[in-house]
């Protein structure tokens, strides 16, 4: 796994955006804040609450990032849906993705591991976490300590680790 601290792996990778399917890399968020979710299986997930929880995110300057650890093609995930989500779902056939980021592609079905990456590209932080809207709520917390660290409006390592301590006792 990279450390926290390091540069970010570099990725590309196929992608479904907005109901399309393209390819997306890490240098179309440079300079932006990112969050990485490797979800084990997203079909379990509804566009909407994937969409809803993008929103939160991008309101604080984050962009949110599914990879979907599952073998199934991504497009087949929605073809019966009424909508798809808005939402960058990344796939990672191949698991290169997952190994770049020391993440283990069998896990627990709705656990997921996040990486935040700031906007210089650096590892922020990682998570493990359900990916439910207290999981969520913890990383918006953490993404949000973590921008008011860089911008040195806290003297964050302290406030850091309680909120670290916080997710971990919930």
């Amino acid at each position: 796994m990279k450390r926290i601290g390091a540069p970010s792996p570099s990725f590309r990778a196929p992608a479904l955006v907005e109901g399309w399917l393209t390819y997306l890399g890490s240098t179309q968020f440079a300079g932006r804040w990112t969050a990485i979710c490797f979800l084990p299986y997203v079909g379990i997930v509804e566009p909407d609450f994937l969409d809803h929880q993008a929103d939160h995110l991008d309101r604080i300057d984050t962009t949110l990032l599914i990879v979907s650890s599952g073998t199934r093609p991504l497009h087949r995930l929605w073809l019966d849906r009424p909508t798809t989500p808005r939402t960058p779902l990344l796939y990672d056939p191949l698991g290169r993705l997952h190994r770049s980021f020391g993440v283990a592609v069998a896990q627990i079905p709705v656990r997921c591991q996040t990486f935040l990456i700031d906007r210089a590209g650096l590892l922020r932080f990682h998570l493990v976490h359900d990916f439910t809207d207290h999981g969520l709520s913890a990383l918006q917390e953490i993404v949000t300590l973590s921008q008011a660290q860089d911008t040195g409006r806290v003297a964050a390592r302290d406030t850091i680790a309680d909120a670290r301590e916080e997710v971990m006792n919930s």
